[in-house]
């Protein structure tokens, strides 16, 4: 995938005036970074990490590497507990992989309809360890490839060091056979599915340099920058009115030929502030030292004593990162296939106008999911999903409402090798009536600034029954699927008999809620 999914780096700093990372606050958890899931297993040894494709779905092919971490206060201590750790066993819908073999290759059950799968820890002898739920798109994807002038697979084109990047393209799900050399250095893959290969930016890589995948189909080439960010405070620990320097170090700047964007966002607001970061900063070329480096200094004033922490991401503007004609082309055609709804030619026009007509906004609420590690391609692409169902939903209310009808003259088909019920054609008409730009700014008002973004996926049998979130009927019905912030809802989908569910959403996850099956 030539698409840089992540070209951000994002730094915490905690009062300690050391990198604050996310803490593990149970023996298991599954959090999601760019194009990754990634189920953390603390146990007593160390911790065992299970890296899979936040793109995976219902009969795939999936693959991914597992990470045993050991803990210890010597080296033989620690490498006791790494024989221990290796011993051990990753469970997956009856699929076992050792975590000595460092790798799994699983088959999705194509009946997997509940949105997520137990995952599994065992010891030697079998005996469960740890579980968790790992993510997974009930609705398979569909299997066409694009057109014949569309490249096989699209690299990325910046990276975050330390992170992961991830390759677009078909392919089997398997990591085997597939490696990713970034300069002269092979780097880590962390998983794949049939349609990307994530893999891990390497820490020590800085600016542009020659990026290679090879694999079965062939060999594609492309130059990757790597950015990086660091933060250093004159003092950690304010008290109320007192007041420090931050210091940002952008790297990787070397050779620029276009401005990049610095966006940084304080998470701690009743902890300490920091001035004049309302407004992202442009990086022009002239502005990058020899050394390929930026640096600003921002003051900040203690509100009270306390941990405080500070995130920052740089590189181009969002829809800079990638080909958005081509990336709306191919959302519409997955999204056409997925739910059997056609889109005229006319309106799928119509619909690329008024995305790029919303490039400002779009660009900006997209830099905030950037922010909080969100795959900025994937988010696009669940935001126009949205978008679609929205129209679907208009089309079909208004047809009601014109004859009396589930469905009008007007449906056509596009999609029947799955059991869908008919959809109303999507046509300009509609387009026009509901332009993205309305969509997205009345999407936007129900998040505040910090926030990340999560899904919802509601099914039921039948289908087309009215759904209301959080108290708010807005005439959407099943089966379709929703941008939300991440927390608690109220689900509530009306029927003979009304489905009642109260949901948690994480940050970039999907949450399936099925009723009447």
């Amino acid at each position: 995938m030539k698409f840089p999914r992540i070209c951000a780096s994002v730094v915490a700093l905690a009062s300690s005036a050391t990198l604050l990372m996310r803490a593990q606050t149970a023996e298991v958890s599954v959090q999601t970074t760019g194009p990754v899931h990634t189920a953390a297993f603390q146990t007593p040894q160390g911790i065992v990490r299970v890296h899979v494709s936040s793109d995976a779905a219902a009969g795939d092919t999936i693959s991914g590497m597992i990470v045993a971490e050991p803990v210890g206060a010597t080296p033989q201590a620690r490498e006791a507990n790494l024989r221990q750790l290796a011993n051990s066993v990753v469970e997956w819908q009856s699929q076992r992989a050792p975590v000595s073999a460092r790798r799994y290759e699983w088959q999705v059950p194509v009946g997997l309809r509940t949105g997520y799968g137990a995952l599994m820890l065992r010891d030697r002898d079998g005996k469960l360890l740890s579980q968790a739920s790992l993510p997974i798109d009930p609705v398979p994807a569909p299997a066409t490839r694009g057109p014949s002038t569309v490249p096989a697979f699209e690299l990325p084109t910046e990276g975050q060091k330390g992170a992961p990047a991830v390759i677009l393209g078909r392919s089997d799900g398997s990591l085997t056979g597939k490696t990713v050399t970034l300069g002269e250095t092979e780097v880590d893959l962390l998983a794949a599915s049939p349609r990307q290969l994530a893999f891990r930016v390497p820490a020590t890589a800085l600016g542009p340099a020659p990026v290679r995948f090879a694999s079965a189909d062939g060999v594609t080439e492309g130059t990757l920058r790597v950015l990086g960010i660091s933060m250093n405070a004159t003092s950690t620990q304010l008290g109320g009115g007192q007041r420090a320097t931050l210091t940002i170090t952008v790297s990787g700047l070397n050779g620029i030929t276009e401005p990049v964007t610095l966006t940084v966002l304080n998470r701690s607001a009743a902890i300490m502030q920091v001035e004049n970061i309302d407004r992202p900063i442009t990086i022009t070329p002239r502005q990058v030292t020899g050394q390929g480096t930026f640096v600003v200094n921002r003051r900040i004033t203690g509100v009270r004593l306390g941990t405080w922490e500070v995130v920052a991401s740089v590189g181009k503007p969002p829809l800079a990162q990638f080909d958005v004609q081509r990336s709306i082309a191919r959302i519409l055609a997955d999204w056409q296939a997925k739910t059997g709804v056609a889109i005229t030619a006319d309106a799928s026009s119509q619909i690329q106008r008024s995305v790029l007509d919303t490039r400002m906004m779009l660009d900006d609420f997209l830099r905030r999911q950037q922010l909080n590690q969100g795959d900025v391609q994937a988010v696009f692409a669940a935001l126009l999903s949205h978008y679609c169902f929205d129209l679907r939903d208009d089309s079909r209310s208004r047809r009601r409402v014109a004859d009396g009808t589930a469905d009008g003259p007007r449906i056509r088909l596009v999609a029947l090798g799955q059991n869908r019920p008919a959809g109303a054609e999507i046509t300009a008409a509609e387009v026009d009536r509901l332009s993205f730009s309305d969509f997205l700014s009345r999407l936007i008002g129900r998040f505040s600034e910090q926030q990340a973004v999560g899904y919802l996926f509601v099914s039921s049998t039948p289908a087309e029954a009215p759904i209301t979130i959080d108290g708010q009927r807005k005439g959407e019905v099943t089966n379709r699927r929703f941008v939300t912030s991440v927390g608690d809802h109220m689900v509530v989908v009306a029927g003979p008999q009304t489905c009642r569910q109260r949901v948690t959403v994480n940050a970039f996850q999907t949450k399936v809620i099925g009723c009447g099956v």
